[in-house]
Parts: structure tokens; sequence; C-alpha cells
């Protein structure tokens, strides 16, 4: 499960994901699950691992009573907490870490250094269609998360080592922005004629422009990963798309991460069932 706050009830939600998992073995024997937590959040996680902690007065139960109680522990990934020396491994899985690690660091020094990785990292990628793909969901993610002056300096650190990565970048940012305002502008317009009519025509226009333009902007990115999924797995249902529109906005992002790696329909299902 992916967090970008702490949540005291994620045991609950992840014991959900759990039993549903077993409940599709039956009758084969159950499978032995890890249980994980991404938390890329800027306070420190507090919240307690162990299942059990969730019962009241579980210190001073009755050793007969705690029979009774299932159990069960989750492993925390706390992102943010993660030192340059030990984001390692394959360039994909650490330009994969690094862009989610963005949303949490602090300071303008420690920003900067982690997206000239970033930068670095993209620039070394060999030129293959399955990093292209991963190359465009996360500019669309760093797109999304990062805001404006961010976004604009580490396309400037890009240009530093790849040109061309830079020009693909700008590219899609402007997209992106355009699909946005479209978006946007659309709704805005239905929304400012709805409240124009209960609290005057010129406030009602600009405060539902305003909502449009964010609420197109969560829209658009719900569209954009649907044809992104469509194009990688042309026959995928129109389901899917409307499971999309239920996931909260970290969860799309971690799904368009997560999509560059599946090969095959059953793994998108896992994920949208």
């Amino acid at each position: 499960e992916h967090k970008s706050k702490v949540d005291k009830h994620v045991r609950l939600q992840l014991l959900g994901y759990m039993t549903s998992i077993w409940k599709k073995t039956i009758p084969r024997p159950l499978p032995v699950i890890l249980p994980v937590v991404f938390y890329q959040g800027r306070e420190k996680w507090e919240a307690p691992q162990w299942f059990s902690n969730r019962f009241s007065n579980i210190d001073r139960m009755d050793g007969d009573l705690k029979d009774y109680i299932p159990d069960y522990k989750y492993e925390l990934f706390e992102i943010s907490s993660l030192r340059e020396e030990e984001v390692k491994g394959a360039k994909r899985l650490r330009i994969y870490l690094d862009a989610i690690r963005l949303r949490s660091l602090r300071g303008k020094a420690a920003i900067r250094e982690a997206m000239f990785r970033v930068a670095v990292t993209i620039s070394e990628l060999p030129r293959t269609e399955a990093n292209e793909r991963f190359f465009q969901v996360c500019t669309i993610y760093l797109f999304e998360t990062m805001g404006k002056e961010n976004f604009e300096q580490l396309s400037e650190l890009m240009e530093t080592v790849s040109e061309e990565r830079s020009e693909k970048m700008q590219t899609i940012a402007d997209m992106l922005r355009q699909e946005g305002m479209e978006k946007g502008i659309m709704k805005g317009r239905e929304e400012g004629r709805e409240e124009g009519r209960e609290e005057g025509r010129e406030e009602g226009r600009e405060e539902g422009l305003e909502k449009g333009i964010l609420k197109g902007k969560e829209e658009g990115r719900e569209e954009l990963l649907w044809k992104l999924i469509a194009k990688k797995f042309p026959k995928a249902s129109q389901k899917y798309f409307e499971r999309l529109k239920s996931l909260t906005i970290e969860q799309l992002d971690f799904l368009g991460l997560e999509l560059i790696d599946m090969k095959n329909e059953e793994e998108l299902k896992k994920h949208l069932m």
C-alpha cells in the first residue's frame, strides 16, 4: 500500500486486501503474504505495525483471551528517510525512488541534488520502447507532483545532461497543461453558470472556473493513465477506466509507475479489481 500521510487504520486496510486474496485461492492452501507500506510523507510514521495493537488494553489482556485475536505485522518502507547511498539498484528503480522522495524532501539543496540524480540517471537509460514509456510516465508524475518552479528547474538540469530528454519533457508538460486548461475551462463554464445563478453571475463564473480547472486536472490524469493502459494492453476492459475514477491521486500516481513493468493484463487486474 502506498501512503503519503500517516494512516493508523492501514492495518485494517491491509487485512482486507489479504483476506480478499485468500478467498480467491480457496480451496487451495493459502499463500503467505508479506504486507508492505510504502510511505513518502514528511511526518514521521508513528502508527503501530502490529495488527493486535489495534485492540484496546492488549497489554493487560488475559493470556487466554489473546488466543482469539488475529495478528500480523506489516513492513514499513519510509522512502523519505532513505539516504543517497541507500538508493541503489537498477536505473529505473533509482529514478522511481528519487521521484517519489522528491515530494517529501525539505531544503533547496536536497531537492536540487535529488533532481540532478534523476536527470542524470534518466539520461543514462538505453533508448528502448519500455524505457521511453517509463520516461513518459515519470515525467507525468513529476509534472503533477513537483510544482511549476521545481519542474522547470528539473527541466533545466536535464538540459545540461541531455537536450533531447529536456525537450521531450517540456513537450509532455505542454500537452498536460493544454489538456488541463481545456478540461478546466469547459468544466469551469458549466459550474460557473450553475453557481452564477445562485451567487451572482460574475462571482459564480470565476469560482466555477477555478474549481473546474482543478477538477479538470484530476480528470485529465485519469484519462491520461487510461490512454497509457490502453496503449500497453489494447484489449483492456472499459471497466478498468471506471475503476480508475475511484482511485485517489496517490493511487493513480503509484499505478502509473507500476504500469511500466507490467507484463500482462492479469497484473493490471490485481490493481484494479
